[in-house]
C-alpha cells in the first residue's frame, strides 16, 4: 500500500466533518465509485452506514495526497 499524505485543507476536513483516517484509507482501497476529474484528480465514493464519503486525491510521486473530504447524504451520480 501506497503512504497517504494530507493537505492542510484535508486535515481541516476530516476534523471538522468528524471523519477518521481509517475511512479515508477505506475509501481510496475499495470504493465503491471512482471518478477521475480535471486536473488528475480522483473521486472515490464509498457508502457508510448513513451517508457517503467522497475523498479528493492525486498521486504524487509514488504517494497519496489526499486533497479533500466530505461526508454527503446523495451518492454519486
Amino acid at each position: 500500500m501506497k503512504e497517504i499524505k494530507y493537505t492542510r485543507h484535508a486535515k481541516n476536513r476530516l476534523r471538522w466533518r468528524k471523519i477518521t483516517e481509517a475511512e479515508i484509507e477505506s475509501a481510496i482501497n475499495q470504493p465503491d465509485f471512482v471518478e477521475p476529474t480535471l486536473e488528475g484528480r480522483l473521486n472515490a465514493c464509498l457508502k457508510l452506514s448513513d451517508k457517503y464519503l467522497r475523498v479528493t486525491y492525486r498521486e504524487v510521486s509514488g504517494k497519496i495526497m489526499v486533497i479533500s473530504a466530505v461526508k454527503k447524504k446523495k451518492g454519486w451520480r
